[in-house]
């Protein structure tokens, strides 16, 4: 059994409603996308009329506006697993604040936190937006840690927060925080909004 069939069902095992909410993906390169306070893979993208095709209960659904400023992208994935966290749909629904999604294969377990739709670019603004996802995503980690036993197979875990192109990448109030986030749990903390599967 492959580290990734071994995570699925040891979530399964400690979610009752993980097979109504995680989606298997093939393709090499994906996008998930937030819509309406759910995360959803991206079907497709239509250029030309600007829309994108998402599934939404279990029904392919074309929504308009698409914009590809707000995506987080997968590449050179295998076999990726995703998991919708929060929302009416997600796996913990609304209630606490927790992380968008999750998202894993054979090497990696990632928990992932959309903060694209942020427009004041005060310095201020961005740490508040910043120290609320990294708070969101802690308590994340921290369910799936007390769930799992902090047993996640040996895939290696990160965390993302996915933030406008506009906001200052690597300046001195992220590489703090990202210290500091390591310092406390242990997991490496990335401001991005793709992941290299390699």
């Amino acid at each position: 059994m492959s580290k990734f069939e071994e995570m699925r069902d040891k979530l399964s095992n400690n979610f009752d409603n993980l097979n109504d909410v995680l989606e298997v993906e093939l393709r090499e390169k994906f996008s998930i996308i937030d819509y309406k306070g759910q995360s959803f893979i991206v079907l497709s993208i239509n250029i030309e009329d600007n829309t994108f095709t998402i599934k939404v209960n279990g029904k392919d659904t074309v929504a308009s506006d698409f914009d590809n400023t707000k995506l987080f992208n997968i590449i050179d994935a295998k076999t990726v697993a995703f998991i919708p966290i929060d929302g009416k749909n997600g796996l913990l629904g609304f209630g606490e604040s927790y992380c968008d999604f999750v998202i894993f294969d054979d090497n990696y377990f990632c928990f992932v936190e959309f903060k694209l739709n942020a427009t004041i670019l005060e310095e201020r603004a961005i740490r508040k937006n910043r120290k609320k996802a990294i708070a969101q995503l802690k308590n994340t980690i921290a369910l799936f840690d007390s769930k799992l036993n902090r047993n996640y197979n040996d895939l290696r875990i990160e965390a993302y927060v996915c933030t406008p192109e506009t906001y200052p990448r690597g300046d001195r109030g992220w590489t703090d925080l990202a210290i500091a986030f390591y310092d406390e749990i242990e997991v490496p903390l990335f401001e991005q909004n793709e992941k290299f599967c390699v």
